[in-house]
């Protein structure tokens, strides 16, 4: 039975498809001899309205979340259901909280890396957290703050505050995942849990820990169970590559984690995992109902912010074409 529930949603993103970022523009900006001129390239997208405010190429970030900003509404228009655009929110979310509790702890100044992109003003997480009162968050953030806040006050470790807040970030998008009861959706979070759990592996084999310091940072939730994970700690990562091999994340152990055994860098890795992930979300190009296009569709445009961000930073920092090209995500179209 085919799901028209938010068809004229699908409709609209169907059209706005068009107009997301090809291979040949990133191509383009990746050739372009100046940040001036690959930022050029880019106002003859659907981007150049945003980039028209801008002053100066350092200040492309704040027309990359003005972008964004238009995406989830579009979205929250169209389907005129918020749970989608959430889904992408909450993330900026536990970023804040995350970013507010070190500025809190470690009394430095973060601020600027705080996001205008979350579901809650960042002024009520700040003063929540200046205050220890909770009661102005939504439950998702509540709870996770007083527990990050209370484990702190016992370990003094910053780094826990990430471990707490990571969890119950995934927690809650699992959570949310179940209330909009879609396969697709909650197959490409569980797949990204995974992903994101292969890399803590990594980084936990190389940096020696044990299976008690890998049992704190592996999420729940994934298609993989956390067996998979603390079982291989003991062994090499070439044993871990060949229990990748018998599951869907064939090509992330044959390209991924052989490149980290080759030469000990996540670079590609990570680059293998995003693109593996846009694959799933892909699906929702091909789709013509359902909630699939609407999640490909924010996928899409998260994905091209990250490379649009990766080819303004290599540029104003002189990175070359052909680096950057190594390190850069595929795009949706």
């Amino acid at each position: 039975m085919k799901d028209t529930k938010y068809l004229y949603a699908v409709s609209r993103i169907k059209a706005l498809e068009n107009n997301l970022l090809t291979r040949n523009t990133v191509e383009r900006m990746l050739e372009a001899p100046t940040p001036e001129s690959a930022l050029k390239i880019l106002g003859e997208t659907d981007y150049g309205s945003y980039f028209a405010e801008v002053d100066s190429v350092h200040d492309f970030e704040k027309a990359l979340e003005a972008s964004l900003k238009s995406t989830y509404k579009v979205i929250d228009d169209s389907t005129r259901d918020s749970r989608f655009s959430l889904f992408s929110k909450m993330r900026y979310d536990f970023h804040n909280l995350k970013v507010l509790l070190k500025q809190k702890y470690l009394e430095e100044d973060y601020g600027y890396i705080l996001s205008r992109l979350g579901s809650v003003d960042i002024e009520i997480i700040r003063k929540a957290v200046a205050d220890e009162e909770f009661g102005s968050l939504p439950p998702f953030l509540k709870d996770a703050c007083e527990e990050a806040m209370a484990d702190f006050q016992l370990s003094r470790d910053p780094q826990r505050i990430d471990l707490i807040l990571d969890r119950a970030l995934f927690a809650a998008l699992t959570e949310l995942a179940a209330e909009i009861n879609d396969a697709g959706l909650t197959g490409i979070l569980k797949s990204e849990i995974d992903v994101i759990n292969m890399n803590s592996f990594l980084r936990v084999k190389k940096m020696g820990k044990d299976a008690k310091f890998l049992e704190t940072v592996i999420l729940e939730g994934g298609f993989l169970d956390r067996s998979f994970f603390l079982d291989a700690v003991n062994e090499p990562v070439s044993s871990f590559a060949d229990r990748l091999h018998a599951t869907k994340y064939d090509r992330i152990a044959v390209e991924g984690v052989q490149s980290w055994l080759d030469t000990g860098d996540s670079t590609v890795m990570e680059k293998v995992s995003d693109n593996f992930l846009l694959g799933l979300a892909r699906a929702g190009k091909y789709a013509a109902f359902g909630i699939l296009p609407i999640i490909g569709f924010l996928r899409a445009v998260e994905n091209e912010v990250k490379v649009i961000r990766m080819v303004m930073v290599g540029k104003i920092n002189g990175i070359p074409a052909d680096k950057l090209r190594e390190r850069l995500r595929d795009v949706y179209v």
